[in-house]
């Protein structure tokens, strides 16, 4: 068995200067795509489940599914959040520390789109809620491309932020952009991290890296056939 993790960044409508409008997955095709995972029997799991998994554990679960957001952006507590509570699921929400409370601000140089970002009240709302946060760094940087200085700072300083702002351990990473390295993957490891999430795709198998964990992107080209697709055949 392999356990597919889903990522998503925008559970919203495509702005239309939005240059990479896939990011987006709006809330009706969400809202599908988790009513078709409970259709189906899927449960989902958290972090420490997953490496659970990957160290041979057992899972007690027997269609797992773990769902993950990138980035921190406020649509995910206002279109994601009510969708997941009501189907009785959870999620792993990364975020950009530096862009908490965030009105119009841009992280992504590709993209260059102001977007609203979650503020303390809501990811508190739903880390109190049994949904698990986990650091995107501050600045979402390319980390493989700064100093090992800066890079520590961005791996301790998110963290250590986040566990202030929810009083809970935030024992996992997501690279920003999909950038690592053996020296990243080091340094996250040395900074406390239990685990990190990469944007290589593919599903979560028996042995795999802790620091390496692939995942299954959903985006807004997705039909419902391609998501299921995704779920069931993608190894």
């Amino acid at each position: 068995m392999k356990i597919p993790v889903l990522y998503y960044h925008k559970i919203d409508y495509p702005k239309k200067e939005a240059a990479y409008k896939g990011l987006y997955v709006t809330p009706e095709q969400f809202g599908r795509q988790m009513a078709l995972l409970k259709f189906l029997g899927y449960k989902t799991v958290g972090p420490e489940e997953i490496l659970s998994f990957v160290k041979g554990h057992k899972l007690t679960v027997k269609k797992p599914v773990m769902i993950t957001f990138d980035d921190g952006y406020e649509n995910n507590f206002l279109n994601a959040y009510p969708v997941l509570k009501k189907s009785g699921f959870t999620s792993l929400i990364f975020i950009s520390s530096g862009f908490i409370g965030k009105k119009g601000a841009v992280s992504d140089e590709r993209e260059k789109v102001p977007e609203d970002f979650l503020n303390k009240k809501e990811i508190t709302v739903m880390s109190e809620d049994g949904f698990f946060i986990g650091s995107h760094g501050i600045n979402h940087y390319y980390l493989d491309r700064i100093e090992e200085g800066v890079l520590a700072g961005e791996l301790i300083a998110s963290k250590a932020y986040l566990e202030n702002v929810t009083g809970r351990p935030v024992d996992f990473f997501s690279y920003p952009f999909g950038a690592y390295n053996a020296n990243v993957m080091r340094a996250v490891k040395k900074a406390g991290y239990l685990g990190a999430f990469t944007t290589a795709r593919g599903k979560v198998g028996v042995g795999d890296n802790s620091y390496e964990l692939k995942r299954i992107p959903v985006n807004g080209y997705n039909t419902i056939f391609n998501f299921l697709y995704k779920i069931i055949f993608l190894q």
